[in-house]
Order: C-alpha cells, then sequence, then structure tokens
C-alpha cells in the first residue's frame, strides 16, 4: 500500500492491528508507564488513527513507548500498540518526519541496533562513546564513568560473538 494511503490503512496493513478495533476504553494509558510523558496518551494514537489524522506519525508518544506490552495485555480488543508503536517510530524515520524531541532517541535507537548488528552484543561502553559523539556531547556523563566501572556496571572490552572469522549461523548475514 503506497504512502498515498490513509495512515490508518498503512498501520493496519503493516502491523495487522485494526485502529477501528479500539473503542477508547482506556486499557493501554492506565497501564503505560510513559503515558503522562508524551504529547498523545496512548490510546489517543488509535483515536487520531481512526480520525483519519496523521498526528501520530509526527507524535512524540511513539518515541516514549518502551515496548513492555502492558498495552496489549490489558487490551480487550487483543490490540498490539506497540507493534503500532514501533511502526510509526520506523515510518517517521522513513518520511522523515522524526520529532525534534526525539531525535536523540532515534540516534540512540540507530547506534544501538548496528552495534548489535554489526557485534552480536552490546559492549555499553562503546554504545555510550558513539551516542555521545553522534549527538556532539562526547563528555556526557563522562563523571559517572569512574563509579560504574568501580561496581562492575560498565566492563572495559568485551567480546565479540560475531564478526570477521566467527562462524556465522546458517543463513546469517555479516555486516
Amino acid at each position: 500500500m503506497g504512502s498515498s494511503a490513509p495512515l490508518r490503512a498503512q498501520v493496519a496493513e503493516a502491523t495487522g492491528q485494526n485502529p477501528f478495533a479500539c473503542y477508547q476504553c482506556g486499557n493501554c494509558t492506565a497501564g503505560c508507564p510513559m503515558a503522562e510523558h508524551g504529547d498523545l496518551l496512548p490510546h489517543q494514537v488509535f483515536r487520531e488513527l481512526q480520525m483519519g489524522s496523521d498526528a501520530p506519525i509526527r507524535a512524540m508518544q511513539p518515541w516514549l513507548c518502551v515496548g513492555c506490552q502492558t498495552c496489549a495485555v490489558r487490551c480487550p480488543q487483543q490490540l498490539d500498540l506497540s507493534a503500532v508503536m514501533d511502526w510509526l517510530r520506523a515510518e517517521a524515520v522513513r518520511r522523515g518526519v522524526v520529532p525534534a524531541r526525539a531525535r536523540r532517541i532515534a540516534h540512540f535507537n540507530r547506534i544501538f541496533l548496528r552495534r548489535v548488528l554489526a557485534a552480536g552484543r552490546l559492549n555499553e561502553m562503546e554504545l555510550g562513546i558513539l551516542f555521545n559523539l553522534a549527538t556532539l556531547s562526547p563528555t556526557q556523563n563522562a563523571q559517572s564513568l569512574p563509579g560504574l566501572i568501580r561496581r562492575g556496571k560498565i566492563k572495559l572490552g568485551g567480546k565479540a560473538t560475531r564478526g570477521p572469522g566467527v562462524a556465522m549461523a546458517k543463513g546469517g548475514k555479516e555486516s
């Protein structure tokens, strides 16, 4: 389905979640740990889609979704709002309409995924450094590092589980 189709139709096709199945009970919002921090409440994302609005694609709420699945578990219609939020984030990136407040989150997501795909696991120190460099804040949280290292919360070094010289699983793709 092309981008000329209404956003609600694109969401339904891509995620299998029909926005019209939501009857606005608010259970998703009541259980969401991030509901109060966004510009739309979780149930309002479905309502905006029902009304034919493109507001959810430009909203902050999809970027705040932590994918905890509380909304899906609580939904009497068995809708998976977190799947919709995932799609909305990806579509916002594709369209170039990531909200200004979400750009740091988008940077973090991109760096996180690249590192996991490249190495098979995540090195927190490397992730922090790459994120700080990408967001032009190289010394952000630097004062926390000695204490984190001392308490063993961050380990220097790391072990790659995938990469050059390491056998790939059948069908795997080396980055």
